[in-house]
């Protein structure tokens, strides 16, 4: 497997993508890059349906099961295990897949604890609801015993799960949802950013301090006390939308006074990848290096 040209994971694509396809589900949804591509390609007259229709491989996560990974991650070394960005056409947490195969997907992940997955999603509340029901661990616990009867332990420190935000509505909506799903590691995608967004909101808190926290000695950042990593880049391609760097600079300060790992992963342009070079000169990219 290729390493990933997405800076913020090792690998993606391939085998990884073993659910397939996607709908609209929120403002940042309005150029898609996994659709224009899939359109660019024709894809829909290559493989008889269009992007829209969400499709699950069972072939591709049968082989990932035996997947050949390195001892380390190639793009941040020992000891760190290799990343793999689970999904990166689709949602795995769509409405149109079925609790069943999405525990099957997951006891995979949890099978292979020499591997970080990250599972980023626009649809919060879905797996909120997934991730705090009894029937849903039962699911896990079914496909766990066919994989070999390893026990069901949620959180495991190898699993990293996300949501995708583009302003500050979105952010309102995903992020508390985020903060009570069960996961070691939390992560926070901010593209493409259309418009400044606020981590440091909390609903109890009282400047500098919040009573509700831990007590008037705890400095509260609210919602980034609750998450390990944040990512950040502008939308790209000829239709892209307004960015300023300014937003991209607020985020950063955000994450750099509460202590949370900042990527920035581009800036705005006519093709993806344009580094996004912060006020102090320095291209920022930072991983978790572990559970809180």
């Amino acid at each position: 497997m290729k390493v990933s040209t997405i800076g913020w994971t090792d690998y993606s694509s391939g085998n990884l993508n073993f659910a397939s396809g996607c709908t609209p589900a929120g403002p940042g949804c309005k150029n898609c890059c996994a659709a224009a591509i899939y359109e660019r390609f024709n894809c829909e007259a290559r493989f008889g349906r269009p992007f829209s229709e969400v499709t699950w491989h069972q072939d591709k996560l049968d082989r990932l099961l035996t997947q050949r990974f390195p001892e380390y991650s190639p793009k941040r070394g020992a000891p760190h295990r290799p990343m793999c960005f689970v999904c990166d056409t689709g949602d795995l947490f769509h409405e149109d897949m079925s609790d069943s195969r999405i525990a099957q997907a997951f006891a995979l992940m949890q099978d292979r604890q020499n591997v970080v997955w990250q599972v980023l999603t626009k649809r919060a509340q879905r797996m909120h609801d997934l991730w705090n029901s009894r029937e849903f661990y039962w699911w896990l616990g079914v496909h766990n015993d066919k994989l070999g009867g390893r026990p069901t332990v949620w959180p495991t420190d190898n699993i990293w799960l996300g949501v995708s935000v583009c302003d500050q509505a979105t952010a309102d909506e995903r992020i508390p949802l985020l903060l009570n799903t069960p996961a070691a590691v939390r992560f926070v995608s901010v593209e493409p950013m259309l418009a400044p967004v606020d981590l440091t909101y909390c609903k109890h808190r009282v400047p500098p301090y919040c009573t509700h926290c831990s007590g008037h000695e705890h400095l509260c950042h609210g919602w980034l006390d609750g998450i390990n990593q944040v990512i950040c880049g502008a939308e790209s391609g000829p239709n892209r939308r307004p960015f300023k760097r300014e937003w991209a600079e607020g985020l950063w300060s955000q994450c750099r006074e509460a202590g949370v790992a900042f990527y920035g992963k581009q800036d705005s342009g006519a093709r993806p990848g344009v580094p996004l070079v912060l006020r102090t000169g320095d291209v920022v990219h930072e991983w978790p290096e572990g559970a809180r």
